[in-house]
């Protein structure tokens, strides 16, 4: 277990990555984040677990982080397209969760993948935070087909 003064400055550094982040590297923060949860949530079917907290906080983020924030008037077209996408996702979340099919949580994440591929080539990399320790940003995402 980590020493508290070490979870106190991994909670400072993470809370500073996000405020210091412009609005498109915070959508790639927010996939990452989604990622991850849907991860956790397939080893846990995997495992025979039900998974109910990582398949919440992946509902939440796509809900909260992406749904919630499209703008429909400047974005138009590519917006409702994005909307789709993401009420999609969120329905085949609770279809995974019901049917404990571990398969349909990779299939939200190959379809969020290039999603977040794009968001990741389009944030400016200069200031590109990571809430990760030493990894590269977007390095394990690409891999979230696995």
């Amino acid at each position: 277990m980590a020493p508290k003064s070490a979870r106190a400055y991994a909670a400072t550094d993470s809370l500073t990555g996000v405020n210091g982040s412009n609005p498109g590297q915070l959508i790639v923060l927010v996939y990452e984040r989604i990622f991850d949860h849907l991860k956790l949530a397939k080893k846990a079917l995997e495992s025979g677990d039900y998974g109910i907290e990582p398949f919440t906080k992946a509902h939440d983020l796509i809900q909260q982080g992406l749904l919630a924030c499209l703008d429909y008037d400047g974005g138009g077209e590519v917006a409702q397209s994005l909307s789709a996408v993401y009420e999609w996702s969120l329905r085949e979340i609770l279809s995974a969760r019901l049917t404990k099919s571990p398969e349909k949580v990779q299939e939200v994440l190959d379809v969020l993948l290039p999603l977040y591929e794009a968001w990741l080539a389009l944030a400016p990399k200069d200031v590109m935070p990571s809430l990760r320790d030493g990894e590269s940003a977007g390095a394990p995402y690409a891999q979230a087909a696995n």
